[in-house]
């Protein structure tokens, strides 16, 4: 699942309007699970560990270090590319050290444009953590994370932003409910009942085909709130319930097992690649040129991955940062 979600956004990312190549509805109808479908999975892996001291500390080395650390990297890599140009006597670009802090205060940061998910992530956990310490029959939590979203979908329609993607995280806190849900109804558990995943599927295709609207939540672009939570619940359960029979995919299994680092990695990869093409290749924009580049930024992520997991694991939540302690770890 985390697989092909990633997958989705990168090809997304690539080139917004790709999938409605392929038909006029396509996109909006992605879109309606690609990113809460993150959520979802966060949300079926929640544990409350030794107390929230213990709990923001593994948030913390598995969310916000690595958000840090792809800011820094990507900040490295502009400020290499303005060096080069310098060296060869090609236009300038803007960069300033003013930028390198942006992520934490602005809404887009054209540099990584997808690291705002990592700091909404980070604020959805520490948002339930609390809400399940202080509610403790699952029927309060569900009404509280209802109250929650709608004051969430009154911000994002009224164009209210809060620091930090905190608003965004107000209304993706249902999706993340709903994977901590199943998972105590034993979902996750094999049962007679998965071979009709693929039927149930199947069934939910056309209606969210049909009914979707553009969904952003990142950018505030909000269908009514229904659609904001029904087709995509309908769409991530079908979509969990399919998946389940299916044996692993050792290379697919691999990209999904490091969708972190894909996510960090992959505008760092795909912009130098889809302009050449552009620029020197003479390509325009379409279906063979996203798919090229797709494939190139794929096959590309695949030493990125080695290479950060082996030699930067603690920034990369391969390994804590900090131990128990909130000592940092060198080793």
């Amino acid at each position: 699942m985390k697989c092909l979600c990633i997958m989705l956004i990168v090809m997304y990312h690539i080139d917004h309007e790709f999938f409605n190549y392929l038909a006029p509805n396509l996109n909006n109808a992605l879109q309606a699970f690609r990113l809460p479908m993150y959520y979802f999975i966060s949300g079926i892996f929640f544990k409350h560990y030794a107390g929230f001291g213990d709990f923001t500390r593994r948030k913390v080395n598995n969310i916000l270090v690595p958000f840090v650390f792809f800011v820094v990297m990507a900040y490295a890599m502009r400020l290499l590319e303005y060096l080069v140009r310098l060296a060869v006597g090609a236009d300038a670009i803007d960069i300033s050290l003013s930028h390198l802090f942006e992520p934490f205060y602005m809404r887009y940061w054209e540099m990584s444009a997808p690291l705002w998910f990592l700091l909404s992530l980070f604020w959805v956990n520490i948002i339930f953590y609390a809400l399940r310490s202080l509610i403790k029959p699952v029927w309060g939590v569900i009404v509280a994370t209802v109250l929650i979203s709608l004051g969430g979908y009154w911000l994002g329609t009224h164009k209210i932003v809060l620091p930090l993607m905190l608003d965004t995280s107000l209304m993706a806190l249902p999706y993340f409910v709903l994977g901590w849900g199943l998972n105590r109804l034993g979902a996750l558990n094999r049962n007679r009942w998965d071979r009709w995943g693929i039927v149930a599927l199947a069934l939910v295709a056309v209606p969210l085909y049909l009914l979707s609207e553009s969904l952003n939540l990142h950018s505030l672009v909000l269908p009514a709130y229904w659609k904001l939570y029904i087709l995509p619940f309908a769409a991530i359960v079908a979509l969990f319930w399919a998946c389940k029979p299916l044996h692993h995919i050792p290379v697919l299994c691999h990209y999904g097992r490091y969708s972190l680092i894909i996510l960090g990695t992959h505008p760092l990869l795909f912009l130098p690649i889809r302009s050449w093409f552009i620029l020197r290749g003479g390509m325009e924009p379409g279906i063979t040129l996203t798919l090229l580049v797709f494939v190139l930024t794929m096959l590309l992520e695949w030493p990125v991955i080695w290479l950060l997991k082996t030699y930067a694991p603690r920034f990369t939540a391969q390994k804590p940062f900090f131990d128990a302690g909130w000592k940092i770890l060198y080793r």
